[in-house]
């Protein structure tokens, strides 16, 4: 993983992060912008996992998927089952309780317990399935689809590589097309946030992206023009942000971010500017490996909090969740889901 890469997952799970503090009340007029404004739109974080998610993967496996025909399809879904499903099952029994007490109401739903604990829940474009237990599992259920298709994804594209560009058109088309349709509001969601198949465009991107990088990547840049194209990339994404209230959500939930978070990928993959510089800060990297679990359990501790803390300000509180799901990103990380994945992978 490119160090730069790895420190900008820890930003992004933090953006996701703030787009969960909406039971901040205050008469702050600047927080209130800021929350309606540019905290909601967090969920650009997870369109930006999956593209990197795709980018990382074929960095790794591409070469070794097209150069050999019998590549060990059951190691690899092994290895990516090890990453993600432990952690997902912890998280999973954490909030549990929870939700059967004060959301279930003591009642016990098998179907919905299930569908999460078995990751099939973003099949579903159901509200109370796909953020059901612990909310932001449904885009590991995302995830899994991604890893399973994944092998498939690079045969295709190598055998059939202009399939890419119909590809990457045909989605756009529904989208634009989407607002002229009645739809039913409460299924747009669950088809263009958090569908499998959907979404696979963004980590298909991904998968592009990491083919462009492999042509460009030892192109020669010194400090300053790496640091300019840097700064570019940055204000490409912040322009596409300004003007994100035009557009309408479903477009939102990915692919209007797609020419941005592209730009981000790709440049700091290059690591030639000084913000790439920074983003190799050895605590930065740490965020970043980090980060999956923070973004597993974020949730889980700002529910709990929201329940059980006494009544306080609530930006202490936003203090306190913060500071504890950071303290459990670092001791799961370490003791659980580092330990549990070797394990896993040493056994099968």
């Amino acid at each position: 993983m490119l160090n730069s890469l790895t420190s900008l997952r820890f930003f992004f799970a933090f953006v996701v992060f703030l787009s969960h503090l909406t039971f901040v009340k205050t008469d702050l007029v600047w927080y209130n912008w800021l929350k309606n404004n540019i905290f909601f739109e967090g969920y650009l974080g997870v369109g930006f996992f999956f593209i990197l998610s795709g980018f990382v993967l074929a960095l790794n496996y591409e070469k070794k998927i097209i150069d050999n025909p019998s590549f060990n399809k059951k190691k690899f879904y092994i290895a990516r089952i090890a990453r993600i499903y432990p952690l997902h099952v912890l998280a999973f029994f954490c909030m549990l309780p929870f939700v059967m007490i004060n959301v279930w109401k003591g009642f016990f739903h098998w179907d919905i317990s299930i569908v999460n604990l078995f990751l099939f829940q973003s099949y579903i474009p159901i509200k109370d399935y796909y953020f059901s237990i612990n909310n932001v599992s449904w885009s590991i259920s995302t995830e899994l689809f991604f890893y399973i298709m994944f092998p498939f994804y690079i045969i295709w594209l190598h055998k059939f590589p202009k399939l890419k560009y119909i590809l990457l058109l045909i989605i756009p088309m529904i989208i634009f097309a989407e607002p002229y349709f009645k739809t039913d509001l409460k299924l747009e969601k669950g088809i263009f946030y958090i569908n499998p198949i959907v979404r696979s465009f963004d980590f298909i991107l991904g998968i592009i992206a990491c083919q462009i990088y492999q042509k460009i990547q030892k192109i020669e840049l010194n400090t300053s023009k790496g640091t300019l194209i840097e700064l570019a990339s940055i204000l490409l994404l912040s322009l596409f942000f300004y003007f994100h209230n035009d557009v309408a959500r479903a477009f939102r939930y990915g692919i209007y971010y797609w020419i941005p978070m592209l730009a981000i990928i790709l440049i700091f993959a290059l690591q030639k500017g000084l913000f790439s510089k920074i983003l190799q800060n050895k605590v930065l990297i740490y965020l970043g490996e980090i980060s999956f679990s923070f973004y597993m359990i974020h949730m889980i501790v700002i529910k709990y909090g929201n329940q059980y803390l006494p009544k306080i300000n609530d930006f202490t509180k936003v203090g306190i969740y913060f500071t504890v799901a950071l303290f459990f990103s670092w001791l799961i990380f370490e003791y659980f889901e580092k330990p549990i994945a070797k394990w896993i992978k040493t056994k099968f």
